[in-house]
């Protein structure tokens, strides 16, 4: 009897314990007297995210309800506070003119046990800086401008696998945009020819769909409020088997380089291996540097681009005579450069960037960005102070659906995105890539690359909904990246 008495006294005790820790983490913004987003017991505002609601609803309706009251608010992931950034001009200064105050993302990295993870977006500090220096003339546009025949080639093979099946019938078009950005991927960034347009079951597609260990808000929560204790159990995020597969594979390529001494510098892993033998000592990289910089391709660009094709091409679908005067530019084009496109006459299809565009703020892949303050940041023109260490929440997506920024944000229509619009929103306004110093170095490539494999399906295939296409479209909550729900489907056909 006395036992239990002590047995319950130690877990009431626990549990007072665990209560007040709880309470008093979410009553963080509340004892700074900052306007916040009320939270609810252990989930904070993260409730039904991963389940019921994408991450890109609840910030949405966060940004909606505080939009105008204040330059920030407080608000939850977890247990974890969080500044979530209203105004625009706040977003300028964190991302461009203030820049210095805010130079980490605290994204989770681990490169002594989780080598994958030593690339520039889970770097930060001198670590970055290094890679930065290193990496950044690789994705000169001069330089990106001479892969343009890779992908060329690469859209001709996604062409050819089409027309092949010749399928009046419904298509999986998500499906075969992953083939076609993987492929793209591993030719340019690894080195070895792609195959997965013509064989789906390459052993490459397979570690690039299966290298994340299973996702989830609460693991990403544990890693940026925990990240010396992840480091600590030696956490990594990447699976043993992937990781073994890419360093072999880089290493193997890296061999074969060394020896054969190709000076072809048309593929980003080419370049790469320049910085194995670079003079600099500071420029200098490894091996597993390189691995993770040519994983970062995986990483940061199959699931956003896999996204933006697939979305573009149901809004086509869905819009025929809109879908009609893409094909018609990109013909018109194309009869221009019969020898092949070059980087002006990519430039020349504007309808086709601004649907891209379009698609790219309508469904927004990634829904925010991060940066964590270096130091106490006095907001201009506010009473409002950002503390050392306060991890800062930007909406990208729910800036990209602001009524005010884009009338009607539910509505897809390319002309917000002609030069005259452009030019009267504000600057901040669009930031699929981001923008400062930590943005998407690759951005000018991934754009062509979309573009790319874009002008080569819509230039000879139409698409249109079939009676499996979602309408209206559903959302996979599950995934961080915005993807649809299960496959999704368009009758195509040759034109």
């Amino acid at each position: 009897m006395e036992f239990l008495q002590r047995l319950l006294c130690t877990a009431l005790s626990v549990a007072s314990i665990f209560y007040f820790i709880v309470k008093t983490s979410l009553s963080h913004w509340k004892r700074r007297g900052i306007l916040h987003e009320k939270p609810k017991f252990l989930v904070g505002n993260l409730r039904g995210v991963g389940t019921k609601r994408h991450i890109s609803a609840v910030l949405e309706q966060i940004y909606e309800k505080y939009k105008g009251q204040a330059p920030f608010i407080g608000c939850y992931a977890y247990l974890k506070p969080m500044v979530l950034v209203l105004d625009l001009e706040l977003v300028r200064n964190v991302l461009v003119t203030h820049s210095d105050n805010f130079r980490e993302r605290g994204v989770f990295g681990n490169a002594p046990h989780d080598p994958l993870s030593a690339n520039l977006l889970q770097q930060d500090g001198a670590a970055w800086h290094r890679l930065s220096i290193a990496v950044c003339p690789t994705f000169e546009e001069e330089r990106i401008s001479q892969m343009l025949p890779t992908l060329e080639r690469v859209a001709a093979t996604m062409h050819r696998s089409l027309t092949q099946s010749q399928p009046p019938n419904a298509v999986p078009i998500d499906k075969l945009v992953d083939c076609y950005n993987i492929d793209v991927i591993s030719t340019l960034a690894f080195g070895i020819s792609g195959e997965t347009l013509l064989n789906t079951d390459t052993e490459f597609r397979r570690m690039a769909r299966s290298y994340l260990k299973d996702f989830n808000m609460f693991r990403l929560y544990f890693l940026m409020y925990f990240p010396n204790l992840a480091r600590l159990l030696r956490y990594k995020n990447y699976e043993q088997a992937a990781t073994h597969y890419f360093l072999k594979l880089v290493r193997q390529k890296l061999f074969e380089q060394e020896w054969s001494r190709i000076d072809n510098r048309n593929s980003f892993f080419q370049m790469f291996a320049e910085l194995k033998r670079h003079r600099d000592p500071e420029r200098r990289l490894s091996d597993e540097e390189i691995a993770a910089q040519a994983f970062s391709f995986i990483l940061m660009g199959l699931e956003t681009c896999n996204s933006a094709m697939t979305f573009c091409l149901y809004e086509l679908a869905l819009q025929p005579d809109l879908q009609r005067l893409v094909r018609e530019e990109i013909r018109g084009v194309c009869r221009q450069n019969e020898n092949g496109m070059d980087n002006a006459r990519l430039k020349q299809m504007r309808l086709l960037k601004q649907c891209l565009h379009e698609t790219l703020r309508k469904h927004t892949p990634y829904a925010f960005l991060l940066r964590n303050t270096n130091e106490d940041y006095e907001v201009p023109n506010s009473v409002f102070m950002l503390c050392t260490d306060n991890h800062l929440v930007i909406p990208v997506a729910a800036i990209h659906r602001d009524p005010e920024l884009y009338p009607e944000p539910n509505k897809f229509d390319p002309e917000r995105f002609n030069k005259e619009n452009v030019k009267r929103r504000h600057p901040m306004a669009f930031l699929p890539f981001g923008v400062g110093r930590r943005y998407c170095l690759a951005q000018k490539f991934a754009e062509m690359q979309m573009l790319v494999g874009l002008a080569s399906l819509l230039r000879d295939f139409s698409f249109s909904p079939c009676p499996e296409t979602p309408i209206p479209l559903v959302y996979d909550n599950t995934r961080l990246v915005l993807a649809p729900k299960g496959q999704l489907k368009l009758a195509v056909q040759h034109v």
